[in-house]
């Protein structure tokens, strides 16, 4: 959703000029614009010339994160993976627990882990 290849490699001439720096004549003069150009605003020609040089004048997106990569980003850790693993463990022991207070605890342990690793 960025620039494409194109777009990336078509770069202004004076993008190395520390314009913050320089005057309102100096970056005109180096631009080759006119003085009232304030006033008078570009020509038609002059915008479609700078239209075919360097594109559209549109902002390039971030590259948006699926949801796929936002929860990779989290469970890639070691210490997510730790909470994994035992969660999985007290899931086991719910399921094949001899009395219901035990099963009643291990699933509510489950719980709290599932909650902390979200």
């Amino acid at each position: 959703m960025g620039k494409t290849k194109e777009e990336q490699e078509v770069t202004h001439p004076t993008q190395a000029y520390p314009w913050h720096a320089k005057s309102k004549d100096e970056c005109f003069a180096e631009l080759g614009l006119s003085q009232d150009l304030l006033r008078s605003g570009l020509s038609t020609a002059e915008a479609q010339k700078r239209f075919e040089t360097f594109g559209p004048n549109r902002l390039t997106e971030k590259e948006k994160t699926t949801l796929l990569q936002r929860i990779w980003a989290q469970v890639a850790n070691v210490l997510v993976g730790i909470l994994a693993v035992v969660a999985i463990v007290a899931a086991v022991k719910a399921a094949t627990a001899k009395n219901s207070e035990d099963r009643v605890t291990n699933l509510i342990e489950v719980g709290l882990i599932c909650f902390v690793i979200t």
